[in-house]
């Protein structure tokens, strides 16, 4: 149900590190210097916004989400086939990145590809406005910066990666 407010996680706050000053942490996104923060109490989502969730916000609205609009996103380039990723345009000055036509929420690598087998999987493609317009139907708010990152460590302090310190 939208919001479902009631399965939300009461966190009791308080203060953490956040951001890094590992060096390979991207300072120009934010992702440093680290710092502590000091966060009230406050209730987040178990999960993010599922393609199941989300589709029933589009049926319920009849929302068109912006990457819809203008015709294309970007999608990661190792989730792409190689002819596609050698056909797709890089992004400026990220190369990871490969602008894809016609990918959006309901085709996260683009034609071809669908969500309809992937309902529980977090959606993609979705800007901060299509956030804050499925916030809205839901009764819902998108968490702070440092909200999220407090929850996603899950009250691991210093470690290189939210989930530890090895990589997967």
């Amino acid at each position: 149900a939208p919001g479902a407010a009631e399965s939300w996680i009461a966190l009791p706050g308080g203060s953490f590190t956040m951001g890094t000053d590992d060096r390979d942490g991207f300072a120009a996104d934010g992702e440093g210097p680290a710092r502590r923060v000091r966060l009230p109490p406050f209730r987040i989502a178990p999960t993010t916004v599922t393609n199941h969730a989300f589709a029933e916000f589009v049926r319920t609205t009849r929302y068109v989400t912006e990457a819809e609009r203008i015709g294309h996103s970007y999608v990661f380039a190792h989730q792409l086939p190689t002819a596609l990723r050698q056909a797709a345009a890089p992004a400026p000055g990220l190369p990871w990145w490969r602008a894809v036509e016609h990918a959006c929420w309901q085709r996260p690598e683009g034609p071809g590809s669908h969500v309809h087998a992937r309902p529980g999987h977090p959606v993609v493609h979705v800007s901060w406005n299509d956030a804050q317009a499925y916030c809205a139907w839901a009764g819902a708010r998108l968490p702070s910066e440092a909200e999220f990152e407090y929850a996603a460590r899950g009250g691991l302090e210093g470690r290189r990666l939210a989930r530890g310190d090895a990589r997967m």
